[in-house]
Parts: C-alpha cells; structure tokens; sequence
C-alpha cells in the first residue's frame, strides 16, 4: 500500500497549481481526464508516437491524473501505466489471433438492449459506455469502439420492464462501462427502480472508481445512496499492490461507513501481476484496506487483449502458492469465463491424490499427505 504524500500530485509539473479540493473532487478528476498525446508527454515520455496515435484511433485511450500520478514515469514496465498505455500489440493479429471482440455472447444474449441474460438468477445492466480510464486489459474492449454515453432514461426502463417480468431474477450486476462516473441523480434513478423490484435481493455495483478515482467515494450524496439502497454490493477491480494508496483506505472506510461490503476481482495479466510474490502482496494489502479478494480472473480472449493472457497453468501455480501462506479471507476463486457465455468456472490445483470406495487421499499445501476414510 502506497502512503501518498500530502500534495503528492503537485510533484508532476502540470499539477503543480493544483489545490487539494480540486484535485479531490472526483468531478475535476474526470474533466481533466487525460485523453491525448499531446497532453500525455507533459507527464511521461512517450517512445513512440506513431503507434500511440494509431491504436488510440481504434481503441481510445483515456485516464484520470489521479491514476496517472501512480506511475513511475521513468519505468516503461510500470505496472499502472502498462495498463493504460496503448501497445501496437492490441491491434497486431499475430497477438490477438484466437480472440474475439464479443467473447461471451453479451450482445447476443441481450433479450433488450443493454441488458445480459446469461444465468438464471442474476444479469448484466450495463448503465453506460463511458469509463474515466480506459484499461488497456478491458473485457468490453468492443465498446471503446462506439460512443461514450450514458443509456438513456428510455433504455433503461425497457430493463427495468424485463427485469420486474422476470422472476427468477434474484441480482443485478450494474456495470458498463464505469456506472459510477455518472450523476448522483442517474445513479439514484437506477437504484431506486431496481431496489423497488421485490424479486431482487442484491444489487452490485461493478466500479473501478474506487482505483482510479477514489474521491468518487468522499462524495456525501454518493455515500448517501449507498446507505439508503441497502442492497447495494461494490465490486471492485484492483489488479497491483501499487494500486491501492492511503487514499484508497480513506474511500473503502467511508463506503463501509455505510454498510456496503466491498469485494475485488483481480485479472491475472502477463507482465503486471503474473507473479506468486506480487499477488500475494496484492491480497495482503486489500485485507490491509478492508476489501475482501473476490475473483482472480484468467485474463479473457478479447480481441485487443490477448497479449496479457497467461497460460492457465501460472494461475494454478499461484493459487497453489497462496494456499498455506494466507487465511481463507485472503484468498480468492481463480476462475475462467467460458467462450460462448458459458459461464464461469473455478479452477483448483488438485489436492485429491486418490480416491476408491473406502478412502480418499489428500495432501496439502506443503505436499504432505494423509488417508481419510469415508
């Protein structure tokens, strides 16, 4: 966990007349948003031009000068900015050969617009298209390709109608894009309609705010609507211990002032967090900051994305390593979402040795073994 400086963004030279109140308001944090080249190599060098201006015509490039402060701008492997930093990779099909722009049929498994049907009990309200940083790792990379909007009042009450139809419906996933990037009053709009819907028990929030734009979560009228709609779940998305700051600590501690559990999922990416020591870290410090380990994901055959992947077997060795070195709260579901929208399905290193009729063998994470009977 990073513990900030006071006025630690006032080091890089484009902030340096910055107050503390603007740059702690999460509404100047997306203004400023940081979304060219020309405004990028006031902060970091860029090495080459050409490609950064080729991939970010097709996939758009964009960050808040929050995350962007995080970085170490003379580390090119920088953990954060190799998350935002377009890579000629994204669009080389050597790269991207096997992947695919819709891998799991969320359009296609869409009975009205916007809206993902894929398990019985739960679906996919994506609220809008438009995040404050534009993850280069982006499951939805096809929408980095269309407009930044916020669905209209009119879409949505179309998934509100399907939604109150439906009664095998028990939970929501309100994603998008970044759902929090929009108006307290949209938010509230969504909410109250989903919270009034007596079929549904749980309403998530999907959000990588709380990493990138942690002030989102300073904002009273927000903190607000998380106390009124008790149903509310924040799912975050911390992938790197560089991520998470005292800043992160401030924001976790007012949501959970409001009784919102909140929970991380985590994408296993080639080259940022492929690593036992770096996963173990990041688990330690989301424990530290009271975000409970969730998902960690394989990464997921995007086109534009397929140059994170690692093969599954690192992830098996991580989780392996996991076991025994951190308690179960520490310790997340390595999972793989199926092509086709199958599903998601855990992944376990194998710890049954044998099995027969009368016992079965087990061993641990130290490798021991020990017969049980049945």
């Amino acid at each position: 966990m990073q513990n900030l400086e006071e006025n630690f963004w006032q080091k890089i030279h484009i902030y340096k007349d910055i107050s503390k109140e603007q740059w702690q308001d999460w509404k100047w944090q997306i203004a400023n948003r940081i979304t060219s080249l020309n405004e990028l190599k006031q902060i970091i060098p860029i090495n080459n031009e050409e490609d950064f201006l080729k991939i970010s015509e097709i996939f758009h490039f964009g960050t808040t000068p929050y995350y962007i402060s995080l970085i170490n701008p003379n580390d090119e492997n920088d953990p954060i900015l190799k998350q935002i930093l377009p890579d000629i990779k994204e669009i080389d099909e050597k790269y991207q050969e096997g992947a695919f722009l819709d891998p799991f049929l969320e359009d296609v498994k869409s009975p009205v617009p916007g809206l993902t049907h894929r398990y019985p009990d739960r679906v996919l309200f994506r609220a809008t298209n438009f995040c404050s940083v534009y993850c280069r790792h982006c499951m939805r990379k096809r929408m980095f390709l269309e407009d930044e909007r916020a669905r209209t009042k009119e879409e949505y009450d179309v998934m509100f109608e399907y939604i109150r139809n439906n009664k095998s419906i028990k939970e929501v996933l309100i994603s998008g894009g970044d759902p929090l990037t929009l108006p307290n009053k949209k938010i509230e709009y969504i909410l109250k309609n989903l919270y009034e819907i007596s079929h549904i028990d749980v309403i998530r929030i999907g959000s990588r705010e709380l990493v990138v734009n942690p002030y989102r979560f300073y904002d009273e009228k927000l903190l607000q609507l998380f106390e009124k709609y008790d149903k509310v779940w924040l799912i975050t998305h911390f992938n790197h211990p560089n991520e998470i700051t005292s800043e992160t600590k401030k924001a976790v501690k007012n949501i959970l002032s409001t009784g919102t559990p909140v929970l991380n999922q985590t994408v296993l990416l080639k080259g940022i967090n492929d690593s036992k020591e770096t996963i173990e870290n990041l688990m330690r410090d989301l424990l530290k900051a009271k975000i409970k380990p969730y998902y960690l994901f394989q990464c997921d055959p995007t086109k534009g994305v397929y140059h994170f992947r690692t093969p599954l077997e690192v992830g098996l060795e991580i989780m392996e390593y996991l076991r025994g070195r951190l308690s179960g709260l520490g310790i997340p579901t390595f999972a793989v979402d199926l092509l086709g929208g199958l599903g998601k399905v855990p992944v376990l290193p194998n710890y049954i040795i044998e099995k027969n009729e009368d016992y079965i063998v087990f061993r641990n994470y130290e490798n021991k073994t020990v017969k049980v009977k049945i």
